[in-house]
């Protein structure tokens, strides 16, 4: 006998677990050159998206553990109410989610905005979105990624 258990998608989770993408894009959406203020096209850019700034600690681990080549911007749908250190990370501020609608991040159960990360790389290409509430634990899947895009 085999017993197989899933849990239904939690709130911050997508909602359609078909969805979800264990590889990189080929064909993603290109992205403007410029959203929100965010520049494509210099450098591969990761886009951590959240609905307040993470632990600083958390945070400053996952950025050491990500190639320098990239760039790393930090967005949130409203203004921090603490000061997040601006030698860490670049916070862009993105109240209408246009930088989620750039790069297909899909909106989680609970329909607030996404928690998760997006790659594009240094053509404009979305090479992964996703919803990744857990985010800072997982720095090795943005580095794998990294490797594999110009």
């Amino acid at each position: 006998m085999v017993v197989v258990l899933v849990r239904p998608p939690g709130p911050l989770d997508q909602p359609d677990p078909a969805r979800q993408r264990d590889g990189l894009l080929l064909e993603g959406p290109l992205v403007p050159s410029t959203v929100t203020g965010v520049e494509f096209g210099r450098s591969p850019v990761v886009l951590l998206f959240d609905r307040e700034p993470p632990d600083r600690q958390e945070l400053a681990s996952w950025l050491g553990e990500v190639p320098r080549r990239a760039e790393v911007q930090l967005i949130l749908p409203e203004p921090p109410a603490a000061l997040v250190d601006p030698g860490l990370v670049e916070v862009v501020v993105d109240p209408d989610g246009r930088l989620a609608d750039a790069v297909a991040l899909p909106a989680p159960v609970d329909g607030g905005p996404g928690i998760g990360y997006a790659v594009v790389d240094s053509r404009r290409q979305v090479r992964y979105s996703t919803l990744d509430p857990a985010y800072l634990v997982n720095a090795f899947e943005v580095t794998t990624i990294l490797k594999w895009v110009p």
